[in-house]
């Protein structure tokens, strides 16, 4: 971030994702179980919000307990405990060589890097899970709640994810274009993104799995109109994102009450 950081009396939102990854996230049980990929869907059901979790194939242990031959053509194959491991699959896949990128990357201490505590405190577990594809649209768009005790108050939406070019641009909650972050000041002058037809459900939703934290970043996909969990999201980028600065830092943190 090339400045020094104010634990004593945090005021951005960076600052105050840093606070709570260091002071409360790694004893916050919650937080660590919400954080556990496997763990969170069950906190999705008992706020009655089963509807919205993606069909889940198998969850096992170890990669070698992974039962290839009873899967479909496409899937993808996951670590529970952490994040970037995801790895989409399809009949040609080679499943030797997924079951050893599997195991390389389960005692991967990837949370010592961005000081993420509380993910460590995750017992691995492999999930298989349906492939999302979304028959009206090339791409996923990945919607991004953030929300402050129960409050929605902006909405990021990732987009080019496939085309390994992804762009990141805020949105209020009346769905207005906010040109705060890098690409969105970059957008063209007439840039827009459709309003989902979902968006008061993502919000009502949002709302609901948000209602037990001081803050989480609740995460959906739109597949086919269809609104689809993603995860619970307590670290935004470990509290050192670089696109979130300045006066747009600051908006974010004042919402977050340490």
């Amino acid at each position: 971030m090339k400045s020094k950081i104010n634990l004593k009396n945090p005021q951005t939102f960076n600052e105050k994702i840093c606070w709570l990854k260091l002071y409360d996230y790694p004893k916050n049980k919650l937080v660590i179980r919400c954080t556990d990929k496997v763990e969170a869907r069950d906190y999705i059901r008992e706020k009655g919000l089963e509807g919205l979790l993606n069909e889940i194939y198998q969850v096992c242990d170890d990669p070698e307990n992974i039962e290839f031959n009873k899967l479909p053509a496409e899937y993808v194959v996951k670590w529970g405990h952490d994040y970037g491991s995801t790895i989409i699959c399809n009949s040609t896949t080679n499943t030797e060589k997924v079951k050893q990128k599997l195991k390389r990357l389960k005692h991967r201490k990837f949370y010592l890097n961005s000081a993420e505590m509380h993910y460590s405190k995750i017992k691995p577990k492999v999930i298989v899970e349906k492939l999302l594809k979304d028959t009206t649209q090339p791409e996923l768009y990945d919607y991004k709640v953030f929300c402050y005790n129960g409050v929605p108050r902006f909405i990021m939406v990732c987009l080019g994810r496939q085309e390994n070019n992804t762009k990141f641009y805020f949105f209020d909650t009346q769905w207005t274009f906010l040109r705060l972050n890098n690409d969105g000041k970059e957008a063209p002058k007439n840039f827009n993104i459709p309003k989902p037809v979902c968006f008061e459900e993502m919000l009502k939703d949002a709302r609901k799995l948000s209602e037990d934290f001081k803050f989480v970043r609740v995460d959906f996909y739109i597949v086919n109109d269809k609104l689809v969990f993603s995860e619970l999201t307590f670290s935004h980028a470990a509290g050192m994102d670089r696109d979130i600065r300045g006066s747009f830092d600051l908006l974010l943190g004042k919402y977050l009450t340490l």
